[in-house]
């Protein structure tokens, strides 16, 4: 390679990318004693032995004359250490460090679960199609389609994962239990104990307790679920119960992987097991919505998407908000950019560890994947997952299919 693009010096030293296009005219005016290489009329600084040595030693000068207006350190607030675990914590920590990204489900803790329960419960009081009317219409009009795939079971479980507030599968639930008299088991696996404490507490005003509530603590992202009813696949009685494994709310659009996310649910689900999502799919409406608020009056970030900032340390004179369609990704982001350079300093029993951001670095707080009908069946395909049916809302902007584990497989987790 001849020469380094901007992107690739930011990214190796790290250094923001006005820092080296700030490098790149000091060279150009003899400030700087820089070898450059110019390519399409555009100038880039040459990979050199020389130009390594130099760049080094302006990353050191820069890190020695950093005042306090440019540069901040933020020591994240202590109720970050009580609401997440040190592991999370780590987690957090990684991926603002390695992805310049803060993962969604964070923010579904405290005071961020039950901003999304009034969130979810605004969308279904609401006439027209949104992500929670849409799951529920989709699922009452494939109530012939699931007794087809539920016929000669017992038995059917529910394992939820993501629970929310339960809204989206109310009358799922009221559907197995009543008409159909075979609803064994509701597990509800989320990583936020407040949203599963919400799901219990709807879960049981609703149905007077006659659905006994599992709840799980655990981020499915990670870790699988197959020991939740590993003991009644035992049994012999198996190979009349079947389990429903649900994931709504638009969770898998979110992730940063979810290839990798469908593949731990495909390690965790037994080859009688049905896997049912809901997508919101691709359209030129969809790249422009970004309406996640309860209230008419739009704040500059809603709680789901502060928690983490604030619990860190981060002031809003900070960043300024950015969100959008990236055309390139195929996704609709919301993020901040940093108008400081910006030091984490984050705390534990055994020492201290530092994160170091740059001025115009961003970090993702939410992102939802844009796929197309043929693509999600393609994603589930590639995962080791056999369509069975699929289904979309009238307007085309929702589709909910239920898929199997496809024989033979032999995709790991």
């Amino acid at each position: 390679m001849q020469y380094f693009k901007n992107v690739e010096l930011a990214k190796l030293y790290p250094v923001s990318e006005s820092a080296v296009r700030k490098w790149i005219d000091g060279a150009r005016q003899g400030r700087l004693d820089l070898q450059l290489y110019e390519h399409n009329s555009k100038w880039h600084i040459a990979n050199t032995a020389k130009n390594l040595r130099l760049i080094e030693g302006l990353v050191e000068k820069g890190k020695k004359y950093k005042n306090t207006r440019s540069h901040k350190v933020v020591s994240p607030k202590p109720e970050l250490y009580k609401l997440y675990s040190k592991k999370q914590i780590l987690d957090i920590i990684s991926n603002v460090e390695t992805y310049h990204e803060i993962p969604s489900q964070y923010g579904y803790f405290n005071g961020g679960a039950e901003y999304w329960d009034k969130y979810a419960t605004r969308l279904w009081r609401e006439e027209g199609s949104n992500t929670v009317r849409a799951t529920i219409n989709l699922l009452h009009s494939n109530f012939g389609n699931l007794e087809e795939l539920l016929h000669g079971y017992d038995k059917v479980n529910i394992i939820d994962l993501g629970v929310g507030n339960c809204l989206p599968i109310k009358e799922l639930l009221t559907h197995l239990l009543y008409d159909r008299a075979v609803l064994g088991r509701y597990i509800a696996v989320d990583i936020s104990s407040k949203m599963l404490d919400i799901a219990e507490r709807n879960i049981n005003e609703w149905f007077a307790k006659k659905v006994q509530f599992e709840r799980c603590e655990r981020d499915f992202n990670y870790e699988r679920f197959d020991d939740l009813i590993v003991e009644e696949t035992l049994t012999g009685n198996s190979s009349k119960t079947l389990n429903l494994v649900l994931l709504f709310g638009g969770t898998l659009a979110n992730l940063r992987s979810p290839d990798d996310t469908l593949r731990f649910i495909r390690s965790s689900m037994g080859m009688n097991d049905l896997l049912l999502t809901v997508t919101k799919l691709d359209t030129e409406g969809a790249r422009r919505y970004f309406d996640f608020n309860v209230e008419l009056a739009i704040p500059k970030l809603n709680q789901l998407d502060r928690l983490v900032l604030d619990l860190l340390g981060m002031e809003e004179s900070f960043y300024e908000v950015e969100q959008g369609y990236d055309e390139i990704k195929h996704a609709r982001f919301i993020r901040v950019k940093l108008v400081v350079d910006l030091t984490f300093e984050f705390t534990f029993d055994n020492g201290t560890r530092q994160v170091e951001l740059h001025k115009g670095d961003t970090i993702l707080l939410w992102r939802a994947w844009h796929q197309k009908t043929l693509d999600v069946i393609d994603q589930f395909d590639r995962n080791g997952f056999a369509l069975l049916q699929a289904s979309a809302t009238k307007d085309r902007h929702y589709l909910l299919t239920i898929s199997e584990i496809a024989g033979g497989s032999q995709l790991g987790a």
